[in-house]
């Protein structure tokens, strides 16, 4: 498209259409700062708006990793979910803010039909957090705890690794987000089972941020 988009080739795997959905390119990222839960903020261009995809025939939406990998029987169940729907919007363009929020509350939507992954819900939820974030929306938190209960429901049953992240990177989450959400206990909990965790040195980074985050709590509890 130019220097910044690019378009990718999708067949979705509901309605067999195929349709061309828009990407940013790597190359056009400039990072600004990145928050203690990952969430990036970039400069100029997010591609955290273009993770999702949605078939502008069916209507399914799913992040690019997860698009394909649907099973049989899930397939079955969405094509009769979405029997006879009418999308009235497309994604596969250039998206605006609302376009992105929309596009994890689709994929969300679409996750909760199925049975997909606590640990795959909570990502979707996790980065709805974010985009509410970018403008200081007081749906965030909403989102946060979504995202939240999924990642404790993900830990108790999943193997590990879960979305790519090892169990120290899980609980870390799990704290960080009980931080942001003033649960401040349950945060300190989770910070501390890093800290004692005989795999912890496996994870230094995810050890070092979990120390800072849990002398941050301490500090607020103190105050409190």
């Amino acid at each position: 498209m130019n220097n910044i988009f690019y378009t990718k080739e999708v067949n979705c795997p509901i309605c067999m259409t195929k349709f061309n959905t828009t990407k940013i390119k790597t190359s056009a990222l400039r990072v600004d700062r990145r928050d203690e839960d990952f969430c990036v903020h970039y400069e100029n261009y997010n591609p955290v708006y273009y993770d999702v995809f949605v078939c502008p025939s069916c209507g399914y939406a799913a992040t690019e990793n997860a698009f394909d990998n649907i099973s049989d029987k899930d397939k079955v169940v969405l094509a009769k979910a979405f029997a006879g729907r009418q999308v009235g919007r497309n994604f596969c363009g250039i998206r605006t803010h609302k376009d992105a929020l929309d596009s994890y509350k689709i994929a969300l939507y679409t996750a909760n039909l199925i049975s997909s992954r606590n640990s795959y819900i909570a990502g979707l939820a996790l980065k709805a957090a974010w985009m509410c974030r970018y403008i200081n929306d007081e749906g965030e938190k909403v989102y946060l705890k979504m995202a939240l209960d999924n990642y404790i429901e993900a830990y108790n049953k999943e193997p590990f690794p879960v979305n790519n992240m090892d169990e120290l990177t899980v609980m870390y989450l799990i704290g960080e987000l009980s931080r942001r959400l003033e649960v401040y206990e349950q945060s300190v909990y989770w910070f501390s089972k890093i800290t004692s965790h005989p795999d912890r040195n496996s994870n230094m980074r995810i050890q070092k941020l979990a120390k800072e985050q849990w002398h941050a709590v301490r500090e607020i509890l103190k105050k409190n």
